[in-house]
């Protein structure tokens, strides 16, 4: 057990210090700004886009796993009639594209439109290169009402909106567990209501001990998780009270890594699982992808998904179960009443329009925008163009055609922008009642937030930038050491007083100040 943990830790550090050679320099301060280009001003000035002349519009968006789509693509004629543009799509591999940009940055060849991650968002924000939004979004409605106020707002210069949210869906994934387990073992289902840890912690006991499959075997686990405490505790983290990521206590941002009590609730807890044979004596050598496996092999009862997957999974496992049967578990509720489901932290990344290119250009972009966010925007970006993508048939309903799966209409809304929409994976073809269960899911997943507190404001911390990763990984090696019973649970207290004294309590410090800047304290 102590290899396992000591093979682990050596290779995250080594993955840590390659990323600490790649460093992206310093950030300025929140607040800060810099004056517009000429072209930025003299669209503030009053320049109008008639959208009479053709304007050449080009788009940076990702690709992945080799997507992309062809010249002659119909979504794009479509735009190009519409707008009255010839849009040219600069497609670029998911893994390199940060690394592209920088090169076109640095070169002065940035498109018209494209995304920046927060950090370079943070950099570059007093280069002049972003068009300030805030002078122009009370012309475009749809657009200014598209995301949330504290998204537009997020590591925005106060005054300032030069990035739109990147927009992901907050609350993707939820708990999923064998209901026919549940009943195998003679346990009831759990009521959304009163579901709590203690409910929890005996599923988990049944689904390792009792013979859930019922094939006369020990051949289950109870509670799966991969060797750095990730998957599948996001829910039992929020039900003991630590932070997801930061944490706004009294005024001030504190990290997961300074929360003692609730990190010997956590570890207790698992430690007791790992005690008793319910979690999984193995889980030291699994990744994510292997914890999954489990599950999609009929091996473990519970794994943290989004609905698409829970319907594939489904089917997968009728074929070794015809009884089988996932259902949507609502997060345990802890001991003082909190639970959540783990929540990603939108608007951080942003999509960006050049500042320094024709006003008229900017103008058309955001006409663009303004129109894309709406129903009909969404539809067409989503599901594609009706004849070539789908087509109508009996009772009002739709079928997709065989291009879907090479044309991919949906990629440049799911890849480069989107409204904040959490149904962004239902189309036209979509069936009815698969198109209730994914709302529904999401809906269900909406109701208990665990959020992140920090805002984005990690940019601002040179000391994160530089020590996080390290910290992080020695953090976790007494974490996995108490829940394999190698140090006693008080041992955190001294996992925390090194964390804090080898630069957690300078990046506490430095975010702390960044928050009260950025919120005018």
């Amino acid at each position: 057990m102590r290899k396992q943990i000591a093979l682990f830790l050596a290779g995250a550090l080594g993955a840590s210090a390659l990323a600490g050679c790649s460093g992206n320099g310093k950030t300025e301060e929140p607040g800060k700004t810099a004056g517009q280009p000429s072209a930025a001003a003299s669209v503030a000035a009053g320049a109008v886009d008639d959208g009479k002349e053709k304007l050449t519009i080009t788009f940076l968006p990702e690709s992945w796993s080799g997507g992309k789509w062809r010249e002659d693509h119909p979504t794009i004629k479509y735009l190009n009639e519409k707008f009255n543009i010839d849009l040219k799509l600069m497609w670029t591999d998911g893994p390199t594209y940060k690394d592209k940009l920088n090169v076109m940055a640095a070169s002065n060849s940035l498109p018209d439109m494209y995304r920046v991650t927060s950090d370079n968002f943070g950099k570059w924000q007093n280069e002049g290169i972003f068009m300030d939004l805030a002078p122009h979004l009370s012309k475009y409605p749809n657009l200014a009402k598209a995301f949330p106020e504290d998204q537009w707002k997020m590591l925005n210069p106060q005054g300032k909106t030069y990035g739109i949210p990147l927009w992901e869906i907050e609350i993707r994934d939820s708990y999923q567990i064998r209901a026919d387990w549940i009943r195998n073992v003679g346990l009831p289902m759990p009521k959304e209501e009163t579901f709590n840890l203690d409910e929890f912690y005996q599923l988990m006991k049944a689904f390792a001990l009792n013979d859930p499959d019922k094939n006369g075997k020990k051949d289950t686990v109870g509670f799966t998780t991969d060797n750095e405490l990730g998957v599948n505790t996001a829910q039992l983290r929020a039900a003991f009270g630590l932070a997801n990521g930061w944490k706004l206590v009294d005024g001030k941002l504190i990290p997961q890594q300074v929360q003692a009590k609730e990190q010997k609730d956590f570890l207790g807890y698992l430690r007791k699982m790992y005690e008793e044979g319910i979690m999984d004596k193995d889980f030291l050598s699994k990744k994510g992808q292997n914890v999954y496996e489990l599950m999609q092999s009929g091996k473990s009862g519970i794994y943290t998904h989004h609905p698409s997957a829970m319907l594939a999974d489904n089917e997968k496992l009728k074929k070794i179960d015809p009884n089988a049967e996932l259902v949507q578990l609502a997060p345990p509720i802890g001991p003082t009443g909190l639970r959540g489901n783990g929540t990603g932290l939108n608007g951080a990344n942003k999509v960006v329009v050049n500042g320094k290119i024709d006003p008229k250009k900017q103008e058309r972009i955001l006409k663009i925008l303004d129109w894309w966010v709406t129903d009909e925007g969404t539809d067409i970006m989503k599901s594609g163009i009706e004849g070539p993508h789908y087509t109508k048939v009996a009772d009002g309903k739709y079928t997709s055609t065989p291009l879907i799966d090479t044309d991919l209409p949906r990629i440049l809304n799911n890849w480069f922008f989107k409204r904040a929409d959490p149904n962004m994976n239902i189309f036209r073809w979509t069936d009815p009642e698969v198109a209730e269960f994914i709302d529904s899911f999401n809906k269900n997943n909406a109701k208990y937030p665990w959020k992140n507190d920090s805002g984005g404001l990690e940019i601002y911390s040179e000391t994160h930038a530089k020590l996080w990763k390290d910290l992080d990984t020695k953090f976790k090696e007494t974490q996995l050491k108490i829940v394999v019973g190698q140090e006693p649970l008080d041992s955190i207290d001294k996992a925390i007083a090194a964390w804090k004294a080898n630069g957690g309590d300078k990046i506490i410090q430095e975010m702390n100040d960044a928050y009260a800047k950025y919120n005018g304290k």
